[in-house]
């Protein structure tokens, strides 16, 4: 299923570009539906199904319950994911789990595009 195929979803883990940390990093998620089935998708796949409006992402809780709500924060080729707007270092994202094999980045100060992630 795609990211279109829902309005709500809960994001569950967290793939991060090589070299990057904090928000700005986080290039891939892991995502289940109310009806629990998992997926993962690019973070650029989520900010822009959450930019025009596809629906909302919120944070799953570490007892599974529905954490805080997912924004797109940024601007233009600058919009990253984040939970909490006005704290970045307190944001429930970055307490997910986080994938475990890392693929290179092309990722540059002034690029687009992220890296992918994969799960062992």
């Amino acid at each position: 299923m795609s990211l279109a195929s829902y309005t709500t979803l809960s994001i569950t883990a967290i793939g991060m570009a090589e070299g990057w940390d904090g928000l700005r990093g986080i290039a891939t998620v892991r995502w289940e539906c109310p009806s629990g089935d998992s997926e993962e998708s690019s973070a650029d796949d989520l900010i822009r199904w959450l930019s025009t409006g596809g629906g909302r992402a919120y944070v799953q809780a570490p007892d599974g319950t529905r954490g805080p709500k997912v924004f797109v924060a940024g601007v233009d080729s600058h919009r990253y994911l984040c939970s909490n707007p006005d704290d970045e270092s307190a944001d429930a994202l970055l307490d997910l789990p986080r994938f475990w094999q890392v693929v290179h980045s092309h990722r540059g100060p002034n690029h687009r595009r992220r890296g992918l992630f994969r799960s062992r």
